[in-house]
């Protein structure tokens, strides 16, 4: 019931429900095209965390991917994304699209930058894992993301080419931590725990920024050649849902929190947070 009250307002958004001014023009008015429809990517693009893996891939069938196959009109004829793919690995993907493909997502660029790793380790700083090796890591992040613009330019001008009646929804990733409340913070540590607390926020969620500035600008390069491509950020759309980190602070995350129990959905988003995506992405339709 859920997934399809969700596509029924998505199919709003897109203007799919809405009816003609008058007979006359709702007689004349012709159905909109069936969207045909491939993802590409990662383990976000894939869907890990929106349910139970159904493969090796650990896609499921919460991705975004799949509740945009719930959307009228829109069908998803193949889900490609697989987890752990880099922007070299999406090469291979590119078979499963062709010119009769008229719309291709795409999340991909946070395994490049061994940004799973990174928030791995950085996870484990509350209960006294290394900040510093933390704070490491992210820089080694934050610098390795401009060298992602050229690579991942080319790889979006290669789906044009495959795909040209299609349009390019690239994605980003959303902040993973949220802002620390110091006030609040203070009531249950000791302000030095809560500064290093601000501070891993602060870095992890910078590197971030860094890879989704990166894949805007190559989507800005890509265009810039013919491609049509846009840029997707859902930064915005998970703020208020990131995990928190102080104690007894309010706390609605969509993303898994679970290492032990949900391994595979852990540090990934939830069916909530895909639905996110979904909206984000149908906003640039």
């Amino acid at each position: 019931m859920k997934r399809r009250i969700l596509a029924a307002l998505a199919a709003v958004a897109l203007g799919l429900g809405f009816a003609g001014a008058g007979a006359a023009s709702a007689t004349a008015a012709q159905p909109p095209a069936v969207v045909k429809y491939v993802a590409l990517g990662d383990s976000i693009a894939a869907g890990q965390g929106g349910g139970v893996p159904l493969d090796s891939c650990a896609r499921t069938d919460g991705g975004y991917a799949a509740q945009l196959d719930d959307v009228p009109r829109i069908n998803l004829l193949r889900n490609a994304a697989c987890t752990g793919a880099t922007i070299e690995d999406t090469w291979d993907q590119l078979s499963q699209v062709n010119r009769g493909t008229t719309l291709v997502t795409l999340t991909v660029g946070a395994n490049d930058l061994g940004l799973d790793e990174v928030y791995a380790q950085c996870a484990t700083v509350p209960d006294g894992g290394d900040l510093n090796a933390c704070l490491a890591a992210v820089q080694a992040a934050i610098g390795g993301a401009p060298a992602l613009v050229e690579p991942l330019a080319m790889l979006i001008g290669a789906i044009a080419q495959r795909a040209p009646n299609a349009t390019i929804v690239v994605t980003g990733y959303p902040h993973l931590l949220e802002p620390v409340n110091l006030e609040l913070c203070l009531e249950f540590l000791s302000i030095e725990v809560c500064q290093a607390l601000s501070s891993l926020v602060v870095a992890v969620n910078t590197a971030t920024d860094a890879l989704n500035a990166a894949i805007e600008g190559a989507v800005a390069l890509a265009a810039g050649t013919g491609a049509n491509v846009v840029y997707a950020d859902v930064v915005d759309a998970f703020a208020g849902h990131g995990m928190q980190l102080v104690p007894e602070a309010p706390n609605d995350p969509w993303f898994g929190t679970d290492p032990v129990n949900d391994p595979a959905g852990f540090l990934h988003p939830t069916f909530e947070g895909y639905t996110a995506y979904m909206q984000v992405i149908l906003s640039k339709l």
